[in-house]
């Protein structure tokens, strides 16, 4: 090559640069999906937590409402309005702000109780009414009256 004359690789190390920084880009934005994932993986696992935790509050209700001595046996027993009180409090500290409420409730069958609590799939936006989880919890009380089930 003499002095003087064009080089052939005139501008290839910026082509290599800007390859380079196309590709950094893309894993960039790969990292910012997988974080935005693992935010809604947490946020999915956090309220279904904070619904486990009803729905145990809502079998201690029952067991609590059993034991108490105005009550002659599971027939008489009714938690619901109290607990949905509790826990859908229209105070703006509602724990369980994705979950549908008309479908959220606990249902009766002799002495075996239902807690259904449905959660929406997000908080918010276009898809907030789309129901993709319904957690059903089932126990049973004795039957104090002798009623039988």
């Amino acid at each position: 090559m003499r002095v003087g004359e064009p080089s052939q690789q005139r501008g290839f190390s910026l082509i290599e640069a800007l390859i380079a920084l196309v590709i950094l880009s893309v894993g960039l934005i790969g990292v910012a999906a997988m974080q935005l994932k693992a935010l809604h993986s947490a946020t999915t696992g956090y309220q279904h937590s904070i619904a486990n935790l009803a729905a145990v509050d809502a079998q201690e209700r029952l067991w609590a409402q059993l034991a108490s001595d105005d009550v002659d046996g599971c027939a008489s027993i009714d938690v619901e309005t109290d607990w949905k009180a509790h826990w859908f409090g229209g105070n703006g500290l509602n724990p369980l702000r994705v979950a549908d409420e008309s479908a959220t409730g606990i249902r009766r069958s002799g002495c075996e109780f239902t807690i259904v609590i449905a959660l929406a799939s997000r908080e918010g936006g276009a898809e907030s009414n789309a129901l993709n989880h319904t957690l059903t919890y089932t126990l049973g009380l004795p039957d104090l009256a002798g009623g039988g089930r």
